[in-house]
């Protein structure tokens, strides 16, 4: 098993902040500092439970059962992706942008995002 959250965090603390076309599965992100991080046309199956991505960007791609439980998603920005199976439970979303996303054949908006979230808090 190969561990990308390592490159990926040592990339991070030396100032990389954009990422793409990466295909993520099982990594781990939990409790860590990717405040201003872009992952663009990126593939996602990973935690980031307590993680802190204020003002992050996800892009064109997927975030299928990624677990953002208690994250900071202050002014995160999520848009064109599948969205599947992703948790959000007691996630700071003040400031979220949520739109153009799909989940099982359907366009998911942040109105529906609220819907969800507050079934699930």
């Amino acid at each position: 098993m190969t561990n990308f959250a390592k490159t990926i965090l040592e990339e991070y603390r030396n100032g990389k902040r954009y990422f793409h076309d990466l295909d993520l599965e099982n990594e781990n992100f939990d409790d860590q500092d990717l405040q201003d991080i872009i992952f663009e046309n990126c593939f996602l199956y990973s935690s980031f439970r307590r993680a802190n991505l204020r003002n992050s960007k996800f892009i064109n791609g997927n975030i299928k059962t990624c677990d953002f439980t208690e994250a900071n998603l202050t002014n995160a920005y999520f848009e064109n992706l599948a969205v599947e199976g992703a948790q959000f439970a007691r996630a700071n979303f003040e400031g979220i942008y949520f739109d153009n996303n799909w989940a099982y054949g359907q366009i998911v908006t942040k109105a529906h995002f609220d819907e969800f979230i507050k079934d699930y808090e």
